[in-house]
This record gives C-alpha cells, sequence and structure tokens, in this order.
C-alpha cells in the first residue's frame, strides 16, 4: 500500500490493502477500514476476510461496500456515507483508490458541494475520474 491520500478530515483512500499493513494503520490513528473492491477482482488481491480479521482483531471497525463501476447505485453510495456517519479516521481502498474517491465525491455532492469542486480536489491528489462520471452522473445530487 501507498501512503494513504487524505480527501478531508477524517477520510483517506489508498489502493489495495494487506492484512500485514492493518496495524501501521491502527498506529497512525486510523479507526475504521471501508473495502471498496469486490472480491476475486484479480489473482494477487488477499480475500477481503483476512483483511476483515486482522482489522477486527485491533479493534477496528471494518465496512464491506464492494463497487463495481458499471453497477454503482445509491444503495452502495449510501452505506458508505452510513459508514462514515460517525467522524472517526478512515481508510477506504479499493484497487488503485478511484473508486473509494468516486464515492467521496458523491457523497460532498450529496451534501451539497460544488461537483466541480470535488472532482478538482481529487484531480489534485492525483485521482482522474473522467473515466468515472458516466457512472457518477445519475448519482449526483446537484
Amino acid at each position: 500500500m501507498s501512503h494513504p491520500i487524505q480527501l478531508d478530515e477524517f477520510y483517506f483512500v489508498a489502493p489495495q490493502l494487506l492484512k500485514e499493513e492493518v496495524a501501521a494503520l491502527k498506529s497512525k490513528g486510523f479507526e475504521r477500514i471501508i473495502n471498496n473492491r469486490p472480491e476475486a477482482e484479480s489473482d494477487d488481491q488477499p480475500l477481503g476476510e483476512s483483511i476483515r480479521n486482522a482489522t477486527e482483531a485491533l479493534g477496528m471497525e471494518y465496512i464491506n461496500n464492494p463497487i463495481d463501476l458499471a453497477k454503482l447505485s445509491q444503495e452502495q453510495v449510501d452505506l458508505q456515507g452510513s459508514a462514515l456517519a460517525e467522524n472517526k479516521k478512515t481508510l477506504a481502498f479499493c484497487r488503485t483508490g478511484t473508486r473509494s474517491s468516486v464515492l467521496w465525491v458523491l457523497l460532498g455532492s450529496g451534501k451539497g458541494g460544488d461537483y466541480n469542486d470535488l472532482m478538482s480536489q481529487v484531480a489534485g491528489k492525483g485521482f482522474d475520474l473522467s473515466r468515472c462520471i458516466v457512472a457518477m452522473k445519475p448519482l449526483l445530487k446537484n
């Protein structure tokens, strides 16, 4: 895993997480991990259950919210939002961090944030969401 990228006070994104990296996240103050990666997306991907076990063994919260952009739904956005209702330092991960960033933009838009500003902020952090716009547009709130 590369260095988590901070999108707001409590929300960080990262590419694929390994169970061996969870303790380091705990030592950095992370309290919650959200897995936005579907199982068996690639052969080198660890099982989500192994990450869940490592996370929960350290007393951290684990949320499984797998995202396939071709099937992105309001239900998945709402699940991510519910998971974030309580302010805790959170790492959301997927293969590259893109899907976790998409959810952050959609949640921010739903809270009245300007879509273009949110997209620019994420782009400034290194995430090009242009290929995700088709999946995002139907779920934008403003």
